[in-house]
């Protein structure tokens, strides 16, 4: 679950940010820079979530399976075209639901931490904690019975291959910036593949 946890342990370090006015706040205004270096008072929950993802994707080296977008709606309806979807929370997934009953209102996103029968544990932004009045990152208790939700698994790209093969996709790209990379990132890519083979067989 190389992915997923890089994902969950980018967003955990910006727990108990929080708003210090509508959509505005030094840490959220660094959030909102990480998707895209722009500062502006939008709902930022989709933002949170793709530029999670996004830092650890730049870490493990491997591109970012999310449509970059500000939009929820827009988020889950690109993700059905590539990843599985469904009304199943897992650790590591993002879920998707509307704000008001589930039936209609502003859709909102965040990543799934715990799942424990029908409750799940969030992290999440541009929310309120449990309780709270304030809106920043924060852990919360969720039930899938309160609401209509949808979850997008990205769990399912922790793959073997995956995993093995991301930290070789630096090597890779070294190949194309400079020739004189072509022997070790070889040399790296063939022991990759020698290991994968041996494991599988």
């Amino acid at each position: 679950m190389i992915l997923t946890k890089a994902i969950l342990r980018e967003a955990a370090k910006w727990l108990g940010c929080v708003e210090t006015k509508q959509n505005r706040s030094q840490c959220v205004d660094q959030i909102q820079s990480l998707y895209n270096n722009k500062i502006n008072s939008e709902a930022w929950c989709c933002k949170f979530v793709w530029a999670m993802t996004n830092e650890a994707c730049k870490k493990l080296g491997i591109k970012n399976p999310l449509i970059q977008t500000a939009s929820t709606a827009t988020l889950l309806s690109n993700a059905k075209k590539t990843l599985r979807t469904d009304t199943t929370p897992s650790i590591g997934s993002i879920f998707y639901t509307t704000r008001i009953d589930g039936n209609g209102g502003l859709g909102h996103v965040g990543f799934v931490l715990e799942v424990d029968g029908t409750q799940f544990i969030t992290i999440e932004g541009n929310t309120q904690e449990d309780g709270g009045k304030v809106d920043g990152v924060w852990k919360k208790t969720r039930d899938i019975k309160t609401k209509q939700y949808q979850f997008i698994h990205l769990e399912d790209l922790d793959t073997f291959e995956n995993n093995l093969f991301a930290p070789l996709q630096f090597e890779i790209d070294m190949i194309f910036a400079d020739p004189k990379s072509y022997i070790s990132a070889g040399i790296v890519l063939a022991g990759g593949i020698i290991a994968h083979k041996l494991i599988k067989n």
